[in-house]
Order: structure tokens, then C-alpha cells, then sequence
């Protein structure tokens, strides 16, 4: 019995240790240290209260020291974002990127400044970004090592960042900060809307039969005309083979919805209304989002 008594406290005392918690909050590699007053922290912080973002300078989130390998060498765990995959279609394809920093504090308030006032007005609700890169130059990188661009933005799920550098090479008016807003906003967009693709559940029922089929399986000779895709409610495809994905449609009709007004809509497409009807669904879901024109 008393054998029996030993282990039952044994097993107790191993299953305490094991429930101890262990939780990092993902949320504080975002976030300034505690102890970092600097005029950056400072505005960060003040970001972050103002708008519910987080705001970085740096795309590396983390880097925590492990120790020495056998050469004497330092050994880090070191987190950065994952800005690698599709951002929509008006985003370059590349597998990497790179980044050059914001070198003033008066560059990162610019670009802090620019961010609140022109760009998160557009995206309320669940479209606000959890998070918000502010670089310099953006550089687009393809397998083979060749630049494939300096885009305006990239954005995925957690974080949009953004190119600073036509804001800060000189003084811009509020109407070209507009514009260069404008053109952000254009390229995020369809991956803030894939982000909340189960949102659009009535768009996809439109062509759900087409999506990602290939040409020839449903009667055509080769890829269908303009005029043919339309009539069937696609706006393009880049595949000579295939109909567009899901993915792909949603990030047209995404950018579609907010460049032009209805009364464009209608004069453009006036004799395609699945087009129409396509637009009409994204449009709304978006603003019920939250995108703010």
C-alpha cells in the first residue's frame, strides 16, 4: 500500500511540472521591448495605441541568443516576417525580399504619419492589417537571383509593408500622398480580401463551375476571347490553358471593386451581367468588411 502511495505522488509531481505554463505571447516580437524609451519605441507604441497595429521598422521580429556551437561560433533563433507568397496579381512573383531600411527617425515618422492619415481610413474592421512594415525600398527576388522589381507593397496575413522611399526622397503633397495611397491600396487588396475569402461564398457560386478547368474539357478550341470570358463573368485569364482560380478571380473583381464607380461598372460592362453581378457581390462584402472609400 504504501509502494502504491509513492508512485500515485510520484505521478502527481510529474504531472504538476507538465501543466506548468509555457506561453510566449506572439504579440510581443511585435512590439517594442519594455524597456526601450527610444523615440522610435515611442512612436511605435503610440501607433499601436492610436490604431490597433503594430507598427515595425525592421523585418526582423525576434533574434535570441542560443549559445556557442563546438567552434566558439554565437548561435541565434532569428524570426522575420513571411512576406514570400502571392499578394495578388497586381504584386511581383518571387520567392524573396529584401529590404533597406528607414535610416531617420524623421523618415519613420513620415511614414508612420502617411500610413494613418492616407491609408488605414480605407481599411477598417476586420480589413485593419494586424500589422504594418514600413521599409525603404522593397526588392522582389526570383529563384534564379534575378530583381523581379521594387514593388509598392507586399502584404500577407499578419503584416502589409510598404516602400517609404518616393515619401521620403522629398517633400509630398497630401494629393500625391493620396495617389501613392491609392496605388497601395491596389495592391493589397486582393490578398485583405483572400485573407477573408470564406466571405465571398455567393461570388464563388457564380462560376464555380469553370474555376481552374481546363479550356478544351468544356467545348473551346483554345483560350476564349475577351468578350467570351466576360460573358461567362471573368474579367481575364493569364493561363492558356485553364480558367482562373478562385484566388485569382477574387484579386480581379477585388481591385475591379474599388478603381472604378458603379456608373463605370455599368457603362463598361453593361452587356456582361455576370460581370456585374461579380462586382456587385465584392463590392458589398468588402464594405462589410470594412474598406472605406
Amino acid at each position: 500500500m504504501a509502494v502504491v502511495s509513492v508512485l500515485h505522488l510520484a505521478f502527481t509531481a510529474c504531472s504538476e511540472r507538465a501543466l506548468e505554463p509555457d506561453f510566449k505571447n506572439p504579440s510581443d516580437v511585435f512590439r517594442p521591448a519594455t524597456d526601450d524609451q527610444s523615440e522610435e519605441a515611442l512612436l511605435r507604441r503610440q501607433f499601436q495605441e492610436q490604431t490597433g497595429c503594430y507598427l515595425l521598422f525592421n523585418d526582423t521580429l525576434q533574434q535570441e541568443y542560443l549559445g556557442t556551437d563546438i567552434n566558439g561560433t554565437p548561435r541565434y533563433f532569428v524570426e522575420t516576417l513571411d512576406m514570400t507568397y502571392s499578394v495578388g496579381l497586381s504584386a511581383y512573383i518571387s520567392t524573396s525580399y529584401t529590404y533597406t531600411y528607414l535610416d531617420t527617425q524623421e523618415q519613420k515618422s513620415e511614414a508612420a504619419d502617411f500610413i494613418q492619415r492616407f491609408i488605414m481610413p480605407h481599411l477598417t474592421g476586420t480589413l485593419r492589417p494586424y500589422s504594418w512594415f514600413a521599409a525603404n525600398v522593397i526588392t522582389g527576388w526570383a529563384d534564379s537571383g534575378a530583381s523581379t522589381g521594387k514593388p509598392y507593397a507586399i502584404t500577407n496575413q499578419r503584416c502589409i509593408a510598404i516602400a517609404s522611399n518616393y515619401l521620403v526622397q522629398r517633400e509630398r503633397t497630401d494629393a500625391q500622398k493620396e495617389q501613392y495611397a491609392q496605388r497601395i491600396l491596389n495592391i493589397v487588396i486582393g490578398q485583405l480580401a483572400t485573407n477573408n475569402s470564406d466571405a465571398f461564398s455567393a461570388f464563388y457560386a457564380i462560376s464555380a463551375d469553370y474555376y481552374g478547368r481546363d479550356y478544351r474539357t468544356l467545348g473551346y478550341d483554345g483560350k476564349p476571347s475577351t468578350s467570351e470570358l466576360y460573358a461567362l463573368g471573368f474579367l481575364s485569364s493569364t493561363s492558356i490553358s485553364s480558367f482562373p482560380s478562385t484566388t485569382q478571380d477574387l484579386n480581379s473583381y477585388a481591385l475591379l471593386a474599388i478603381q472604378y464607380t458603379d456608373e463605370q461598372l455599368q457603362q463598361q460592362y453593361a452587356n456582361y451581367p455576370l460581370v456585374l453581378q461579380k462586382a456587385a457581390i465584392v463590392r458589398a462584402v468588402l464594405v462589410e468588411l470594412g474598406y472605406r472609400v
